[in-house]
């Protein structure tokens, strides 16, 4: 049992765990990747918990989970997974788009599912904006409203009628 973080060198930055976490998702069929925003918000953990829990309980099989920070800095290879995958969706906490953005920083023609969550589910925005604001709860029930809507859509092909909601930052007014 490995209780180290892994060790970085001037030649690469590798994640250990999610190195051999790679070589097992590699040594099978190319998956769907799923990246989210990671925002620091009430939005961007929504998206955060959404990517989990499709990744890791709806669509276990067809998805794998991308960390963000690795994909973009490190050589563990999530980048590969990205490459390689059918597809990639990127739930983004808000109209920002910052995990797409951060991406092409490092894969400059990448071009994503992109899925705001924030369209999805409302909440109190005067109320609430650091993560430990909200009852626990609550952020994971949007955030499986978010999961769910990405798995009908965009692995099982069904329109989810009323689903999307109208622009609610006054940003972008495009949803796939």
């Amino acid at each position: 049992m490995s209780i180290g973080c892994g060790e970085r060198s001037s030649e690469a930055r590798i994640c250990p765990e999610g190195a051999r976490y790679v070589e097992k998702i590699l040594a099978g069929p190319p998956r769907t990747a799923i990246m989210a925003c990671e925002g620091g918000c009430i939005k961007g953990e929504v998206a955060r918990v959404a990517a989990n829990i499709l990744a890791y309980q709806l669509e276990r099989d067809a998805a794998v989970r991308i960390c963000l920070g690795d994909a973009v800095t490190g050589d563990s290879g999530f980048l590969e997974l990205i490459k390689q995958a059918p597809k990639t969706i990127v739930i983004e906490g808000c109209f920002l788009h910052c995990g797409t953005t951060i991406m092409k920083t490092r894969l400059p023609g990448f071009d994503p599912v992109v899925v705001e969550a924030i369209r999805l589910y409302r909440f109190d925005r005067d109320k609430y904006f650091e993560i430990f604001d909200m009852p626990r709860a609550e952020i994971e029930q949007y955030a499986k409203q978010v999961a769910d809507y990405v798995q009908q859509t965009y692995f099982q092909g069904k329109s989810v009628e009323g689903a999307v909601l109208p622009p609610c930052c006054g940003g972008s007014t495009s949803f796939q």
